[in-house]
């Protein structure tokens, strides 16, 4: 925390708030009485003034806005065109087929965010469901909402702050701000005004905040700010302001649902201008017809379906999803911005580190978060705990930590423990070394407690020894507790006087700051034992500096929020993605760094040593520190645009962040074309959350970042966003699988329908070489299943080790794809249209057989049109398991092949079906040739066989020349060399 007096230095004017003024100005200022507080009916005239104590926009699930939000597409808007237009010319088949694929792709799709956000609903509770205040001179429990400007507040431990306040009176008061500062440790709080501009909210000790908790002590407060005027309402404000900005993929789809549908209508009109403009009901047929060929139907509700699924793989790996897009949005992020405090960390206090006289290295302790076991090291070296209990002041020592505690511990390692996080990470510590304080209890009692203030900034507790009826004074606090050691500890329980050993205050001096540059939290220890007799009273009526003088120095404790066992192999992952991980915290510089380094944001201290050059912006404002890797938001807020723009690099840690300083950052990103993600769980994440690309919180974390977010961490482990980013490159990959697979379907069916306008029977009219039916069965029956298989093909093994993917869904290699795989499905079915008809058959076109079941006159166009049904099937099934990778070929396991052949079991099945239930279609009577417009086929099979062989023949020669000429990997998997 900022020294209070270096913050005094700075004069007051009438801009400072309310931090900057004495708690009896702000008392004038709103017209309240610190005693008496406000009168009832004043308190009912402000509350019509100021309104509710609550946020805006919070309010329960609204599923209207939910489905608008699934309809609210450029694919689903052509689709209804499309369907419109059949109603409209009463082509009733096809117009109901469009009403049940919008009505599927919106229905799972409304059903899955509706899911996602009642569970947000559940998840989300008040703040703070009531509140002590003072009026008319008596206490009473009020429910927050209700709370006014004026009002006199109080709270004791495990309250829950219900508005922004300024503090009047505190007794030991600690207040948790780590949701809307970031820090890890609570606050110790003050009274006195704090003068200057520019203090950051960490630093405001003389105020409490809506939503903070009390972690120890107690106060009363006069309350400034409620609802939307507090801190928290303001980032709520810059929430609600930041508009909702669509995805890569969105976007893609929605450009090409538009080009469709300006090529659907250029189509048509060549249908119209080939029939000289008649407009008679099987001309317009034909054009819909061509039309729904040109408009992948089944493309939405494959996506919708494929994102679902993925959706739920992700809620078994402890992410929530709550918009169905995010998953596959996370493919393209470049950079994640993460807050520190319960994301990289644990969020958890941990005694780390313990350094005591007669010893040339400290001793590192192990152990994660809350578990009471762990080992003690020394240079690498291991070290028995009996061992180092041998050592009579490291036994001191850790007495002190479990004595010199008013922590419980119930049971650690499920989270079930109570009180400060400092004195819980000494209690563990104890409980480590199997010197917790019920084991200690047994021979020691407690009969008198100092607690900790910020006057004295230390704690004691005096014990009697039951057996040895001996007195012992157990002291820890800050650095001030050397000024009242006299002497020291030898390791065989022996005591030397400091003033003895020039050079001893000096060594603990430089101890202290190696460790703080570590980003400890560092604790003195210190003991003696005393009696009544010395003091000359009983215990009951000592006082204060009785007890805590001529203390004996035990050692130095380490403290701080460990990282999290899986950050540095995620940060690692990221890194082998081309992901690069950004630390935006509100803790201090020195903490920031030590965790940096260690998770691997940052080079380690030795290799980072080897980079020396000095960097600078580009101007005379501001010069940037020696690496711009590092800074403070004080060094970094004051830059401008330009001068930001102008740093090589953006800083990857950045300390005492505010909530501007984290969205100025995925600003600056924004600008160099980076695609970023912003994780946390605190309130101050909110807007960058809101902002950035992909928002990811934390489970454990505030309801308004939640909120904000579109994916929710329920295990808050980081872990987990290395996992949702594999599953969102996955899902992309399988996207443009699926999308070269229909759209390739698309493109042959239009060849297939253009190419029909050549062909006209007797009257004049074109006869469809496919039926709408045929198409809409293709599409929808034969061609969605195999796309479906296809989105839930499995991850490549170096799917995290590829740079992430800008360009979007339709580079020009897929284009490519879908209009060379058209172009030989389409051909190779026009092929059989004239093998059968011209080659094999009499030429005869019929009459009117685009709508006449009669079998005789149009037997042939039937046969061919069968011919071409099942040719075009057929090799579209062929090309999933061709889709399956893009540049292997198939005979390679990569490609799909061998091993991996019958891996994708809804593969199988969908293929075996799409080939089967087709051939039903031709021989069952009426449905061939009253629905279908075909007749069942003979010596034509061997056509469609010979049709595949070719297909098959001319896509490994394709792919071929791609390995041979394309020498940049694929997007999202190498091919094997």
């Amino acid at each position: 925390m900022v020294d209070i007096r270096e913050l005094m230095e700075v004069p007051c004017d009438e801009s400072c708030s309310n931090h900057s003024k004495s708690f009896e100005e702000v008392i004038k200022v709103l017209d309240s009485n610190s005693e008496l507080g406000l009168s009832n009916a004043k308190a009912e005239r402000l509350l019509k003034q100021y309104g509710r104590n609550e946020l805006k926009g919070q309010g329960a699930v609204n599923p209207w806005k939910i489905l608008l939000a699934q309809v609210a597409n450029g694919l689903t808007a052509v689709l209804t065109i499309a369907m419109v237009v059949s109603f409209a010319v009463k082509d009733y088949g096809e117009g109901g087929v469009l009403v049940l694929v919008i009505a599927f792709n919106t229905i799972v799709g409304f059903m899955q965010e509706y899911r996602a956000e009642k569970t947000m609903d559940a998840l989300r509770k008040m703040a703070s469901p009531s509140a002590k205040v003072i009026r008319e001179g008596i206490q009473q429990r009020i429910s927050s909402t209700d709370v006014v400007p004026g009002d006199v507040l109080t709270f004791e431990v495990g309250d829950i702050i219900p508005a922004d306040c300024r503090l009047m009176e505190v007794l030991n008061l600690e207040v948790d701000e780590a949701l809307l500062t970031g820090e890890s440790v609570p606050s110790i709080k003050l009274v006195e005004p704090i003068l200057g501009k520019d203090v950051s909210i960490g630093d405001r000790i003389n105020m409490v905040y809506s939503s903070t908790t009390v972690a120890k002590g107690r106060g009363r407060a006069i309350v400034a700010s409620t609802g939307m005027s507090t801190e928290i309402g303001k980032i709520s404000n810059a929430i609600n302001e930041t508009p909702a900005q669509l995805t890569l993929l969105q976007r893609r789809l929605n450009m090409m649902a538009y080009v469709l549908m300006v090529i659907a209508l250029i189509l048509a009109l060549i249908v119209f201008a080939v029939n000289k403009f008649d407009f008679n009901t099987e001309i317009i047929i034909y054009a819909i017809a061509l039309a729904i060929g040109v408009i992948p139907e089944g493309l939405i509700a494959v996506i919708t379906i494929v994102q679902a699924l993925g959706v739920r793989r992700m809620a078994k790996q402890h992410a929530l999803v709550r918009k169905l897009v995010a998953l596959e949005s996370l493919q393209a992020v470049t950079n994640i911005c993460s807050d520190k405090t319960g994301t990289l960390t644990q969020g958890k206090m941990v005694v780390t580190n313990v350094w005591f006289p007669g010893h040339d290295s400290e001793y590192i302790i192990s152990g994660q978060g809350y578990e009471t076991k762990g080992d003690i090291s020394a240079q690498g070296r291991a070290i028995a705990t009996e061992t180092a209990l041998e050592d009579l002041n490291f036994r001191k020592l850790v007495e002190c930590c479990a004595l010199c505690n008013t922590a419980n511990i119930v049971e650690a390692s499920q989270g079930n423990v109570w009180g400060d996080p400092t004195e819980i990470a000494l209690q563990v510590f104890a409980y480590k070394m199997q010197m917790g304080k019920p084991i200690l209890r047994k021979t020691k009692k407690p009969v008198e407690e100092f607690p900790f203030s910020s006057d004295t900034k230390r704690m004691s507790m005096v014990y009697l020894t039951k057996l040895e009826d001996v007195l012992e004074v157990y002291s820890k606090g800050a650095e001030v507790v050397l000024t009242i050691c006299d002497d020291v500890m030898e390791r065989t329980g022996n005591l030397r006087n400091i003033s003895e050993d020039g050079e001893f205050m000096k060594n603990v001096t430089v101890q202290q700051e190696e460790m703080a540059k570590q980003g400890l939290r560092v604790l003195v220890i210190a003991y003696r034992q005393e009696s009544e007799r010395a003091i000359g009273k009983p215990v009951c009526k000592w006082k204060r500096e009785d007890v805590e003088s001529n203390l004996t120095f035990l050692g130095l404790v380490g403290i701080r929020d460990t990282p999290r066992i899986e950050s540095k192999e995620s940060v690692s992952q990221c890194h082998q993605a081309g992901i690069t991980v950004h630390m935006l915290t509100g803790d201090h510089k020195a903490t920031a760094l030590s965790i940096a380094r260690e998770v691997g944001i940052l080079e380690p201290l030795s290799a980072s040593k080897r980079s020396t050059s000095k960097r600078g912006v580009k101007g005379d404002a501001h010069v940037v520190p020696m690496s711009s890797s590092v800074m403070t938001a004080t060094e970094f807020d004051p830059l401008s645009e330009k001068e930001v723009d102008a740093l090589d690099e953006l800083p990857l840690v950045i300390a005492r962040c505010t909530p501007s300083t984290k969205v100025r950052m995925i600003d600056a990103l924004h600008r160099r074309k980076k695609y970023a993600a912003m994780t946390g769980d605190g309130v101050n994440d909110a807007p960058s959350l809101k902002k950035a690309d992909v928002g990811i919180a934390m489970g454990a974390g505030s309801d308004v970042a939640k909120t904000s977010s579109e994916i929710v961490l329920t295990d808050n482990n980081f872990a987990t966003i290395v996992q949702a980013v594999a599953e969102g490159r996955r899902i992309f990959s399988n996207i443009k699988k699926f999308v070269v697979h229909l759209l390739s379907t698309n493109v042959g069916q239009v060849i297939v329908l253009l190419g029909g306008l050549a062909f006209k029977d007797g009257s004049g009219m074109s006869v469809f070489p496919l039926s709408p039916v045929q198409i809409l069965f293709l599409n929808l029956i034969t061609g969605t299943p195999p796309a479906m298989a296809l989105g839930i093909e499995r991850a490549s093994s170096t799917v995290m080790q590829v740079r992430p993917y800008l360009k979007g869904l339709f580079t020009n290699e897929l284009i490519a794809d879908i209009l060379v795989y058209g172009t030989f499905t389409g051909v190779l079915a026009l092929l059989n249209w004239v093998l059968v008809i011209y080659a094999f058959g009499n030429g005869d076109l019929g009459s009117q057989c685009n709508t006449s079941s009669n079998l005789g006159a149009c037997v042939t166009v039937f046969r061919a049109r069968a011919t071409v049904q099942m040719a075009f099937t057929w090799m579209i099934l062929f090309h999933a398991y061709n889709c399956r990778h893009l540049r292997a070929s198939l005979f390679t396991t990569e490609g799909g092949g061998r091993s991996r052949f019958f891996a994708n079991k809804l593969m199988v099945a969908s293929v075996f079906l799409g080939a089967v239930v087709p051939v039903l279609t031709l021989y069952i009577p009426v449905l061939n040739t009253g629905i279908f417009k075909q007749e069942g086929l003979t010596w034509e099979w061997i056509l469609v066989g010979i049709t595949m062989v070719v297909f098959f023949l001319l896509s490994e020669f394709y792919k071929l020349l791609k390995r041979r000429f394309i020498t940049t990997p694929y997007t999202m998997t190498r091919v094997r060399k």
